[in-house]
């Protein structure tokens, strides 16, 4: 089985901001974590008592040392994998006061401080990262192209601030300034795609890095390449979803591993949808090509045909294409689903539309 398959339940990935309303991608999880809460108290238990033995004889055997190691980092990654990020922490650095180059141990520091997200912990993941080579696990040059994305978004968004008078700057130019901004945002932009196709020579078709790919091409203005990063993770995603349906036609599986393939499939719908709103968003507002972008939005309509959003947006997207009947369905199913009073500002402004949609059918009847 691949990696792809059997380690699918993994942490929220790294959020991010865009003008085309980029798709995230959930990150992946190594093989170590695995362990439900109930295990995992049973190790975090096993861990004290380890303790209690250490303090009693004083030191630690290698054979001691080597097993609270293997406790630290089977916890630290069942942490991360619960989005329980300062806990995965605080386990990363007990391993770590153990042997201070464990490889894994490292890693998962770098992943726990990333996903915190504050500057601080950016940071302290980008000098951690530092210390690994980035040729033997595809998750170190993933994470520090995920940093540098992120070092890039602050930039750019400094320069904005510098360039509008809203930011303060000491520089006696400032525009100047933002200019300066803004080239050392295309920079780590550019370190960041390097990173991410670091990432995927290591690791092909993963969807965390592909979603970083996804992203930067979009924030860059490399529009048909971030499309084609979606049809990628398009492809995953849907090779992915057989592949878990046929474990469900196995007759011996328990109640408990029927939960976790639905889970899983679930995931893998919520991450095409994701994709398909951002390749609808960049179709429609940056390529001005409508018709995709609509049959983008009737794909997710496929398994998710309740999400008010998506009906919205795609009777903005007919109306455009002056199909004007199929819009009203589509507005008609956001009223239907949307569950705001009439007085609501996006319930007015659907019925506006609805109404503009009707006239335009009694023109051209006429």
């Amino acid at each position: 089985m691949s990696l792809r398959r059997q380690a699918f339940d993994r942490p929220a990935a790294l959020p991010g901001r865009s003008r085309v309303g980029f798709a995230l991608a959930p990150p992946r999880t190594p093989r170590t974590m695995t362990a439900t809460r109930s295990q995992l108290r049973g190790l975090v238990a096993v861990l004290s008592l380890s303790f209690l033995v250490a303090c009693s004889a004083n030191r630690l055997t290698r054979e001691e040392e080597a097993r609270q190691l293997e406790i630290h980092t089977e916890t630290c990654g069942s942490y991360l994998n619960m989005g329980e990020y300062q806990r995965a922490e605080d386990q990363a650095l007990r391993g770590l006061a153990i042997d201070e180059d464990d490889f894994t141990l490292n890693l998962y520091l770098a992943r726990a401080l990333l996903r915190q997200g504050a500057v601080d912990d950016i940071l302290k993941a980008e000098h951690v990262l530092s210390k690994l080579p980035t040729d033997e696990d595809f998750r170190v040059p993933l994470s520090l192209g995920e940093i540098l994305e992120r070092k890039a978004l602050a930039q750019s968004e400094a320069a904005s601030g510098v360039s509008s008078g809203e930011r303060y700057t000491e520089a006696p130019d400032p525009e100047a300034r933002a200019t300066e901004l803004n080239e050392d945002a295309r920079r780590s932009f550019e370190r960041s795609l390097q990173r991410y196709r670091e990432a995927l020579e290591l690791q092909p078709n993963d969807t965390e890095v592909l979603n970083g790919l996804v992203r930067v091409t979009a924030l860059t203005g490399q529009f048909e390449d971030s499309l084609a990063w979606c049809e990628a993770v398009v492809r995953i995603t849907e090779s992915d979803r057989l592949f878990w349906r046929s474990h469900l036609e196995r007759g011996n599986i328990s109640a408990r591993e029927e939960e976790r393939i639905w889970s899983n499939i679930r995931k893998l719908r919520d991450l095409e949808q994701a994709i398909r709103l951002h390749a609808a968003t960049v179709l429609n507002m940056e390529l001005d090509r409508p018709a995709e972008a609509a049959a983008e939005l009737d794909a997710i309509l496929a398994f998710y045909p309740e999400i008010p959003e998506v009906h919205s947006q795609k009777a903005q997207i007919l109306v455009k294409l002056e199909r004007y009947e199929e819009a009203i369905a589509s507005i008609d199913s956001y009223l239907r689903l949307i569950g705001h009073d009439f007085d609501h500002p996006d319930v007015q402004r659907a019925y506006r539309i609805r109404g503009d949609c009707e006239a335009a059918l009694v023109r051209a009847d006429n």
